[in-house]
């Protein structure tokens, strides 16, 4: 999985390799995601390829609820096809997403003894689509609300936004 996770970062870098303007950019970001139901909190790094193209990978927890946790660690490629005068550019969205679940078990008492306990957990790999909205708010500052869809066992809508910082 790491393997596959691996190229495909690089072919998305490949793929768009030309004369670049590199760009990295980090930032922090929140979501709500239906069917989780939960809100997250996530990391965020990008990598702007050129002016319409860009790279993003994050990492998403999802606060517990009922026993339940969530995360999902996303790589997206970004394409502008939009650019609006003093706001910014619209953008779409398409990449590769794993989302994670664990399921706390309680330890319950039973005659007299504990039992249970422990946790399950499971993983699926899944595609996201989306769009965006990029918005510099400074020259090193900018927010990014976005929503997206993750095709996957357990597809979700995801609806959020991103402050990221341009190094």
């Amino acid at each position: 999985m790491k393997k596959l996770l691996l190229l495909s970062i690089a072919l998305i870098l490949l793929a768009f390799s030309q004369e670049t303007k590199a760009q990295f950019s980090v930032g922090a970001g929140t979501c709500y995601a239906t069917d989780i139901s939960s809100l997250g909190l996530s990391a965020n790094v990008s990598y702007d390829i050129n002016e319409d193209f860009f790279a993003t990978s994050d990492f998403t927890y999802f606060f517990e609820k009922d026993l339940v946790s969530w995360s999902a660690f996303d790589v997206n490629a970004n394409y502008a096809f939009l650019k609006l005068d003093k706001i910014g550019s619209i953008y779409g969205i398409g990449g590769i997403n794993i989302t994670s679940v664990k399921i706390d078990i309680p330890k319950v008492a039973f005659g007299g003894a504990l039992a249970g306990g422990g946790s399950v957990s499971e993983s699926n790999f899944g595609f996201n689509i989306g769009a965006g909205l990029k918005i510099d708010l400074t020259d090193k500052i900018l927010l990014a609300p976005e929503m997206s869809y993750t095709i996957s066992s357990g597809s979700y809508f995801r609806l959020g936004v991103r402050l990221m910082y341009k190094l």
